[in-house]
């Protein structure tokens, strides 16, 4: 126990020792006592008090403001914190929606190819039969034409038939092999897409994971 301990002790036997001393005033049960002593001794006693013992008081005495200081920072922490999880979610929705807005793009986009791209197909292979057959009708007539001229038999008609038929047969493999290939160029066309696709979503995916370990 310290000097300064021992002397506040020592005090308050002192002030015990005068408040027992002190006279008492008849049916009032008070007493009276040296206001200059009293005084004296507490002042004493509060100079005696141990510097720790002075410095739990200040701590206390700040007590307050230290809770209220505390409060405020946390309170400023957590709306920091509420922000910048709003502005997480907010740039991972606006992530998705340009994501999704970009996979549909590219999905109409393979779509308008692949019907143009039908579209020409038929298109040209329906040129290339009807020139087969104005060039076949053209070969049958100039047949006959030179047939009736030559007062020739059948079989000039049935050469020239043969031969019309074999050009039709031939432009009909063509335009078959030319639709095979126009099918073969669309379903690449959709491939591009559903793969452009699927590695949008599997973005999106790994975005919401993302998200969700947050």
């Amino acid at each position: 126990m310290s000097s300064k301990e021992l002397g506040v002790y020592d005090l308050l036997d002192r002030l015990e020792i005068l408040v027992e001393n002190a006279k008492t005033i008849p049916l009032y049960g008070r007493i009276v006592m040296d206001r200059e002593e009293c005084n004296s001794l507490i002042r004493k006693i509060r100079d005696s008090i141990p510097t720790d013992v002075q410095s739990a008081k200040e701590l206390l005495n700040m007590e307050g403001q230290i809770i209220s200081d505390s409060r405020k920072q946390a309170e400023g922490m957590l709306r920091e914190a509420n922000a910048t999880a709003r502005q997480t979610i907010e740039n991972a929705e606006t992530s998705a929606r340009q994501t999704i807005e970009s996979a549909n793009a590219k999905l109409f986009e393979a779509n308008n190819n692949a019907d143009l791209t039908m579209k020409n197909a038929a298109d040209q292979a329906n040129a290339m039969v009807a020139d087969a057959q104005a060039r076949a009708n053209a070969i049958i007539a100039d047949a006959q034409t030179r047939a009736q001229q030559m007062v020739a038999d059948s079989e000039i008609v049935a050469r020239a038939t043969a031969q019309a038929q074999d050009m039709l047969d031939s432009a009909h493999r063509e335009c078959e092999a030319y639709a095979a290939r126009a099918h073969e160029e669309v379903n690449a066309l959709m491939d591009q897409a559903d793969a452009a696709l699927a590695q949008q979503m599997d973005a999106l995916r790994a975005l919401r994971q993302d998200l969700s370990g947050q």
